[in-house]
């Protein structure tokens, strides 16, 4: 499957959780474009795991960081997001300060 250029959830080993524009990607490592920081998710539309946040986006109670360029080593896996999920992930509110 080729991801590159699609909207992408990428889980790492110790960078956490983003989500964005899959440019580039080689073994463990893979840079995004507009990737946001999902430092704190729960899937809406009762979905699981990160899966659904792929799925069905984030629920409002998520917390996001701003969007950026990023290169992520020690990736552990790369979902492609619905439509439906970019979408929600784009438009979450971003958390400065924790609030």
């Amino acid at each position: 499957m080729d991801l590159i250029g699609k909207y992408v959830i990428v889980r790492c080993k110790d960078a956490g959780v983003h989500a964005g524009i899959l440019k580039y990607y080689s073994g463990r490592e893979c840079m995004l474009e507009e990737a946001r920081r999902l430092w704190y998710w729960k899937p809406s539309n009762n979905g699981a795991f990160l899966n659904g946040v792929a799925l069905y986006g984030l629920d409002p109670i998520s917390k996001v960081g701003e969007p950026v360029t990023i290169l992520l080593t020690e990736d552990c896996e790369i979902i492609l997001c619905t439509q439906e999920a970019e979408a929600s992930i784009r438009r979450a509110k971003v958390n400065v300060n924790g609030k």
